[in-house]
């Protein structure tokens, strides 16, 4: 007959460890570690690829009361429009020429936010029509969105600019009033 198996040794703990008192289990040293905590859906100012910024800065100018500027104008109902404003743009087509990869990097972002508020201006050029107001407000807004988010490379030239804009056309419409 064969001899029979050797046993197989079975693994013991180092120390057995003492049972822990109900006291020590509700003790928070001896709970569980607490899960990360979430990052917020709120990035900084300066968070994210430029792009990343640039959609934020956009999203923020698309969520504004005064949104003239979502959507192509329609030039059914405005047929003269075409006759002034040559290359048309708007805050729609931007987000998707984002979304799309159609920009390389900022600059182009922001010359086509400068080409809209430029087109609203250029077809509503008095100084107290409601258009022209919101987009003096708006080129602030992008400004300040652009400098915030670190995308300037004027030092802020370009938002002190449009607050000098602003600044001089409130005036002219004051003037107006009296």
């Amino acid at each position: 007959p064969a001899p029979a198996p050797a046993p197989v040794p079975v693994p013991t703990p180092l120390a057995a460890a003492p049972m822990p008192t109900p006291m020590e289990t509700s003790s928070p040293a001896a709970a569980a570690p607490a899960p990360p905590k979430r990052k917020s859906n709120t990035a900084k100012p300066g968070d994210g690829t430029p792009l990343e910024r640039c959609a934020r800065i956009l999203e923020a100018l698309m969520k504004r009361k005064d949104d003239w500027f979502n959507e192509p104008v329609d030039t059914v109902l405005i047929p003269d429009y075409l006759d002034t404003v040559k290359s048309p743009m708007d805050y729609g087509t931007i987000m998707t020429k984002l979304k799309s990869g159609a920009y390389m990097a900022a600059p182009p972002f922001a010359a086509d936010v400068h080409l809209v508020l430029s087109n609203a201006v250029a077809y509503s050029p008095e100084p107290d029509n409601e258009c022209n107001i919101a987009a003096k407000k708006h080129l602030i807004a992008f400004e300040e969105g652009y400098f915030k988010e670190g995308l300037a490379t004027d030092g802020g030239a370009a938002l002190a600019a449009a607050k000098a804009g602003a600044k001089r056309n409130s005036t002219s419409r004051k003037r107006a009033r009296d």
